[in-house]
Parts: structure tokens; C-alpha cells; sequence
């Protein structure tokens, strides 16, 4: 056979496959190798014709085949274009979430510690409140026994004083009645004496007296 075939008879696939095999076999052979030379162009014709003669269901099918693979080829593709997008998109979510954490606990911590310095410092201004309170209550009480003490001294030194007061007075109203009764006293002696005079000048006058000579150029002649 010499791999040509009579083109009086329509060329079946099989018939063709046989024709691909005798060319191979009636192909010189390489020494000290398992290749084979063989004339490429009736080889291409050989598999064109090939291509030709299946049949329209066999090359719907190839080209069915071709398409799954090549649907299969995009699936995957997709998937994963989905699936290293979905690993960005998480990726960057999880940065993103993360940084929102840090910053939210940031932000706790600040508001925390201000919280904390707030308290501290009403801690502080309460207890120092609370120490002047305490000051003032003392001193108050201090102030108030101290009053208590002066009142009482002031009450002592009083009555102490009224005492005196009234001893002096005492001492004065003696006197006084000492000195009244020198006054009158001596008063009625006075009067005694004034009386006795009195009563010596009546009796004087009762007695007639001598006339008395007129001398000249008395006014009363």
C-alpha cells in the first residue's frame, strides 16, 4: 500500500486511519532510534482529511469537550478570581476591622485614663472638702470653747467685780451715814447756837433802853 487512496471512493475515518498507519509503517526508520521519517506533507493531508471525514456529531462533541474545558478553564479562572477577590476583600476587612479595634481601644484607654484623672482629681477635691470641712469644724469648736472660756472669765471677773462693787458701796453708805450724821450734828449745834443768840436778842429787846440825847444836826430830831 502506498498511503495514496483511489478518489473514485469517498474516504471513510477508518479508511483513513488505516492509511496514517501504513504511512507510518512504510516509513524509513532512524538507526539506533525509535523514530521514524515520514513525509510530512502527505502526514498533514493524512490529518486534515482525518479532520474532514468525522462525523458532525464527533466534531459537535470535540467541540462540546472544547467547550466544557474551556467553560471549566473560565469557572476556575472566576472562582479563583472570586476567591482571591474574597481573600483581599477579608484581607482588607480584617486590616480595616483590626484598625478599628486599635482605635476604638485607643480611644477606650484614653477615655479611661481621663475618666480615671476626672476621678481623681474629684477624689482629691472632695477629700480636700472634706479636710477643710473638718478645719472649719475644728476651729469653730475652737473658736466656741475658746468663747465658752471667755464668757465664763468675763462672768468670774463680773461677779467678781459686783462684789467689790458692792462692798465698795457698802463702804460709801457707812461712810455717808458718818458723814450725814457729822453734818447734822454739827447742824444742830449751829442752830443750837443761832437759837441761843435768838433768844438772847429778844430778851434784849425786851428791856426799855434810855434815851439818848439829840445831838444837833441829827436828821432824825
Amino acid at each position: 500500500m502506498s498511503g495514496g487512496l483511489p478518489d473514485e471512493l469517498p474516504p471513510s475515518t477508518l479508511d483513513l486511519l488505516d492509511a496514517l498507519d501504513a504511512l507510518l509503517a512504510e516509513a524509513r526508520r532512524v538507526p539506533f532510534s525509535g523514530s521514524v521519517v515520514v513525509n510530512d506533507e502527505q502526514l498533514m493531508q493524512l490529518v486534515d482529511r482525518i479532520r474532514l471525514s468525522l462525523p458532525e456529531e464527533v466534531v459537535r462533541a470535540q467541540q462540546l469537550l472544547d467547550e466544557r474545558e474551556r467553560l471549566l478553564r473560565d469557572a476556575q479562572e472566576h472562582a479563583e478570581g472570586v476567591v482571591e477577590r474574597a481573600e483581599t476583600a477579608a484581607r482588607e476587612l480584617g486590616e480595616r476591622v483590626e484598625a478599628h479595634v486599635r482605635e476604638l481601644t485607643r480611644r477606650t484607654q484614653e477615655e479611661a485614663a481621663q475618666l480615671g484623672e476626672r476621678a481623681a482629681v474629684e477624689a482629691r477635691r472632695r477629700v480636700e472638702e472634706a479636710q477643710a470641712e473638718a478645719e472649719r469644724l475644728v476651729s469653730d469648736h475652737a473658736v466656741l470653747r475658746t468663747a465658752q472660756e471667755r464668757a465664763t472669765s468675763l462672768l468670774r471677773e463680773a461677779g467678781d467685780r459686783a462684789t467689790t462693787i458692792t462692798a465698795d458701796a457698802e463702804g460709801y453708805a457707812h461712810d455717808a451715814d458718818e458723814y450725814v450724821r457729822s453734818v447734822m450734828a454739827d447742824l444742830e449745834e449751829r442752830l443750837t447756837t443761832a437759837a441761843d443768840t435768838v433768844r438772847k436778842g429778844l430778851t434784849r429787846l425786851a428791856t426799855p433802853a434810855a434815851p439818848r440825847k439829840k445831838r444837833r444836826g441829827d436828821p432824825r430830831a
